[in-house]
């Protein structure tokens, strides 16, 4: 299944059950990735503006969604199975729950499909997720931004998606002890997170004003707020960890290879 098959409301109605019943039997369930950013941003005019580009031009002014991301704990596997399976109804990818069913499962909704990540979002770099899952619908922002910036092979609509968020909730807004701890840690995951902002900014270079909801005022928003994190990845204090790893810079590989389904 390779989009959502729903409309923005009727989609984000299904998320909210299904984080719902997931509470009711004291699962904790989480939206993460594309959904999760939109959700924390599509009150913010400015940052919907540019979320709407991540595909390029919007042509009718509505999101599209390839998939839905969830996020859990391991040991909640099995409760997720039977909400899924046999309450909602949904069918499993058998195989790759049977391979890789301690990191991540797949379902299959009528109208889209459902990764669900178990303990920590494992991409280019690992971000735990223990005690990170609040009230609401999403992670925290912070782990929607670690998210996208720590992908090595990043896409410009990932590059658009943490773009949009920063608009929304712009860094002096977030736990910047939190994203200290961990990128101040991690030379790895602090580069690539540096990389990327740099490759955002470049993103918004090609683009222009239009009819579409980019506006300069978009625009402008977006290049200050990236630049507040540059400055805050530049400033932040680093471990004795952090400063070994960075003297060897690029010449070992500092990120994961990140296999199609792990």
């Amino acid at each position: 299944m390779s989009e959502v098959r729903l409309d923005e409301h009727t989609f984000l109605q299904e998320l909210e059950q299904i984080v719902r019943r997931a509470h009711e039997r004291q699962i904790p369930l989480r939206a993460l990735g594309s959904v999760g950013i939109y959700c924390r941003i599509r009150h913010d005019p400015h940052a919907r503006g540019i979320y709407l580009h991540r595909h390029g031009i919007a042509h009718d002014g509505t999101p599209r969604f390839k998939d839905l991301d969830l996020a859990s704990y391991e040991k909640h596997s099995s409760g997720i199975y039977k909400l899924f399976v046999k309450e909602l109804k949904f069918t499993e990818d058998r195989e790759t729950n049977a391979l890789f069913g301690m990191y991540r499962n797949i379902y299959f909704h009528p109208q889209f499909s459902i990764d669900v990540f178990y303990d920590s979002l494992r991409f280019s770099h690992e971000i735990p997720l223990k005690n990170r899952f609040p009230d609401g619908v999403t992670l925290a922002p912070e782990d929607l931004f670690l998210g996208k910036s720590q992908i090595h092979q990043v896409t410009p609509p990932d590059l658009t998606d943490m773009t949009a968020l920063l608009i929304a909730v712009p860094v002096g807004q977030m736990d910047r002890d939190y994203l200290a701890g961990l990128l101040g840690e991690d030379w790895g995951l602090w580069y690539d997170t540096r990389i990327n902002l740099d490759r955002a900014l470049h993103r918004l270079s090609e683009w222009a004003p239009n009819d579409r909801g980019l506006t300069e005022e978009n625009l402008t928003l977006a290049r200050h707020r990236i630049h507040e994190v540059v400055q805050f990845l530049e400033t932040m204090p680093k471990s004795r960890r952090w400063e070994k790893r960075a003297r060897k810079g690029t010449q070992e590989q500092w990120f994961e290879d990140v296999d199609e389904v792990r």
